[in-house]
């Protein structure tokens, strides 16, 4: 029962079921080396007591990349920031698991990883292997004896260390997703829905409320009446100061972005470039007007019209004669240039059986066999031989070996027909068989040359001095900011903190993120560019965060003063007409309006018509009894004076199912933020900024 009350007050766990369940899928082995050691190295993060070891943390990202080289668009900053909470949860999980005694045994790994459903975080792997061995099912047992007895299996002695430490690995994503699961069945019932809870729900939001009102906005009184003084915008944070809360060290900065770009003169240049190129494309055979020129890119293809996706190159190709040459893309700075090389005709498309074996000593008996009427399907699948039957092939400009491309064209159709060969010294053996060929088509060989018009060097040279020269004028804060649009420069705004990938969303910009934390405040950065030259940028410090983002900064400010001039207005009008009136009709003439009337579904944010986001005037609709005017109540942009026509339900009848889950989402799994339960009241204190490269002068 003590651990069970241990769980119920510290909910952070759950953490372990939602963070660590989704990364393990996810992000693969983030959270696999749950044995691992520190070192003496320095701390990259910390949080309640544990440490992240620069070591462990460069390794784990390392693998990190490796994964998601098979994605695009992969912010390598945004991912190292990730990291850093997912190893600190993963400090954390491990204690919490130590507190609640949960272990896996030895015995329950292997059941897991050899049994007969191996577990779902093993599976992918054992079923890749297993296909690779030829094995006719996901057979875990067998993948480990391949392991341990490699001669048996055919397996080179590098392959099958390669394969035992892919095991361990495994075996530890395995013993924490069984760890994830025995504590999910100690924890889920705390936060699933119980008949109560249901009902409750039920309760609270499963009624419709029809309710007829009239509206006192607040923009019907004069701008004087309403003004508001910083003891107001202060006083309006202050009534909901925890929403401005802050868990790290936040600054705020302005800076100048300046695109580098080609200037018209870079340009002119480029179409200069483009264009002589193309006279000489036409003017001789072949390539070698761009060949040895590193400002043009060349593709090589030998495709048929069909294969051909882009429309205009599909277009130029087909009515080009051999030799021609031609822009068929300028769009701003890219050009992209095509030449028809020459056609030919060629088959390109071929259906055919194919069968890999195992063993190349076999493919005259199963030769044999298929001549002896045996079926090809028998073999797709066999315990020696992998394949497929009657696949359609395309072979024109396709990568298909040309040896393999010369056998399928020129073999008897319907006959089986073996190839051999070997690979990195190893025999090997193809068994095909020519179904179908299609009739030759047009195949033409061409090529796509593009160019890119980029700034030149002077012209970098220039946005950097011109830029510098600004600086120089504008060395602090207040100046940088204040000057910046006479120099040409629009300012720009962001919050950066130690943990932020980077400011706003400039890419690459790591390093000015270090700059900005060790900064003062109303200091001004040198010029800041990235590696690949894409930008120049400068930096002022305007304000330093602690614990709170000010009532006065400028990120809140405008907000809070709409707030203050609201809760001002409200009281000046509740103040004017309240009691002034016995119903709706009389408070709708003294407003100057009408009454209206509309349905409240407390499930939904919006208040009939009045708005969304009124949680004042909702709360006092809910609690409101039929029939009696009720107000003014002060909402977000009126006052609102109203009457509750009638209540009903029974468009909406009670289903635990349904308001189970409406109690799971809004109260129970639903709204946990795992790492900060895990955290609870304690802030991760993010070292990474120590092992970026700072800004040079």
């Amino acid at each position: 029962m003590a651990t069970l009350e241990k769980i119920r007050s510290k909910s952070v766990l759950l953490f372990v079921i939602i963070i660590v369940a989704l990364l393990a899928f996810i992000l693969g082995d983030f959270l696999t080396s749950g044995r691992t050691y520190f070192g003496s190295g320095t701390a990259v993060a910390e949080a309640k007591g544990k440490k992240i070891d620069i070591a462990l943390y460069n390794n784990q990202l390392e693998r990190a990349k490796e994964q998601s080289n098979n994605y695009n668009n992969v912010d390598y900053d945004e991912l190292a920031q990730d990291m850093v909470r997912m190893l600190i949860g993963q400090e954390l999980l491990k204690q919490e698991y130590d507190d609640l005694g949960l272990s896996i045994s030895d015995l329950e790994i292997s059941e897991a990883m050899t049994g007969v459903m191996p577990h779902p975080a093993a599976q992918q792997f054992i079923y890749t292997i297993s296909q690779n061995l030829g094995f006719d099912r996901i057979d875990g047992k067998a993948v480990l004896d391949a392991i341990k007895n490699p001669a048996k299996y055919n397996l080179p002695v590098e392959a099958s260390k390669q394969l035992s430490a892919a095991w361990a690995q495994t075996e530890q994503d395995v013993e924490q997703a069984m760890l994830q699961q025995k504590f999910y069945g100690l924890v889920q019932g705390l936060f699933t829905a119980n008949e109560l809870d249901a009902k409750s729900v039920y309760n609270d939001n499963a009624s419709t409320r029809h309710i007829a009102y009239a509206t006192k906005g607040y923009n019907t009184l004069p701008a004087d009446d309403v003004k508001v003084d910083d003891a107001d915008i202060k006083a309006a944070w202050q009534k909901d100061k925890n929403a401005y809360r802050i868990d790290e060290e936040t600054r705020y900065v302005d800076y100048v972005y300046v695109v580098i770009e080609p200037s018209a003169e870079d340009r002119l240049a480029g179409q200069q470039a483009v264009e002589n190129a193309l006279v000489a494309l036409n003017a001789a055979e072949g390539l070698a007007a761009v060949d040895n020129d590193n400002r043009f890119v060349v593709t090589r293809e030998n495709r048929p019209a069909s294969r051909i996706s882009d429309k205009a190159l599909r277009e130029f190709i087909t009515a080009a004669e051999n030799g021609k040459a031609e822009i068929i893309s300028n769009s701003r700075d890219n050009y992209q240039i095509a030449k028809l090389m020459s056609s030919t005709e060629d088959v390109d498309s071929i259906n055919v059986s194919v069968l890999g074996l195992r063993n190349p000593s076999d493919a005259d008996s199963i030769v044999a066999a298929l001549n002896s009427g045996a079926k090809w399907a028998d073999f797709v699948a066999g315990a020696d031989t992998q394949g497929q039957d009657s696949i359609w092939v395309s072979l024109a400009g396709n990568n298909v070996d040309n040896n393999i491309k010369d056998a399928w064209l020129t073999a008897a159709i319907g006959t089986p027909t073996v190839i051999s060969d070997t690979i990195q010294g190893q025999p090997v053996a193809q068994i095909f068989k020519v179904n179908r060929r299609m009739a030759p088509v047009p195949v033409y060989e061409y090529a796509v040359i593009n160019y890119t018009v980029d700034p030149s060097n002077a012209t970098l040279e220039k946005l950097n001095t011109d830029l510098r020269t600004f600086l120089s004028a504008n060395s602090n804060g207040e100046d940088f900011s204040k000057n910046a649009a006479e120099a040409g420069y629009s300012i720009l705004s962001a919050s950066v903190s130690a943990s932020q990938p980077h400011i706003a969303n400039v890419s690459d910009s790591r390093p000015a993120v270090k700059w900005v934390m060790d900064a003062d405040k109303g200091q001004v950065s040198p010029v800041i560019g990235d590696n690949k030259q894409t930008y120049l940028m400068a930096i002022a410090v305007k304000d330093i965060y602690k614990d709170f983002i000010p009532w006065n900064a400028p990120s809140v400010r405008a907000a809070l003063e709409r707030k203050a001039i609201a809760n001002k207005a409200g009281e000046k009008l509740i103040a004017e007409f309240g009691g002034k009136a016995s119903d709706l009709a009389g408070y709708a003439s003294l407003f100057g309006g009408e009454v209206s009337e509309g349905d409240v579904i407390f499930v939904s944010p919006r208040v009939a018509t009045i708005g969304i986001g009124e949680s004042e005037i909702q709360g006092a609709i809910a609690g409101a009894p039929e029939g009696k005017v009720v107000g003014p109540v002060a909402g977000n942009n009126s006052i609102v004076v109203f009457e509750v026509k009638s209540v009903s339900d029974e468009s909406r009848p009670y289903t635990f199912d349904e308001y189970a889950q409406r109690f799971n989402r809004t109260l129970g799994l639903g709204i946990v933020d795992p790492l900060k339960m895990l955290l609870g009241s304690d802030k991760i204190d993010n070292y990474t900024l120590n092992f970026v490269n700072g800004i040079q002068d």
